[in-house]
């Protein structure tokens, strides 16, 4: 099986190739994950899907049946 980079056992060998290997690990998020897109926009699918949908209260459908339970008991 082909991998890349050094093999495990040597790197972990000495103290200063692990520093060496996590230093090169970190380096490559950070020039991965430096600059993020300015603006994500949603998928159309789902701008649609939330745009018929009014943004109040999250619990307020949840609240609705809460009170229709209440009316039902009583």
């Amino acid at each position: 099986m082909a991998m890349f980079g050094p093999r495990i056992t040597r790197v972990f060998a000495s103290r200063g190739h692990a520093l060496w290997w996590s230093a090169m690990v970190l380096v490559t998020a950070y020039c991965v994950a430096i600059d993020p897109p300015a603006q994500v926009t949603p998928a159309p699918d789902v701008a649609a899907t939330h745009a018929g949908k009014k943004s109040g209260d999250p619990w307020a459908a949840m609240k609705d049946v809460a009170k229709k339970r209440e009316e039902l008991l009583h």
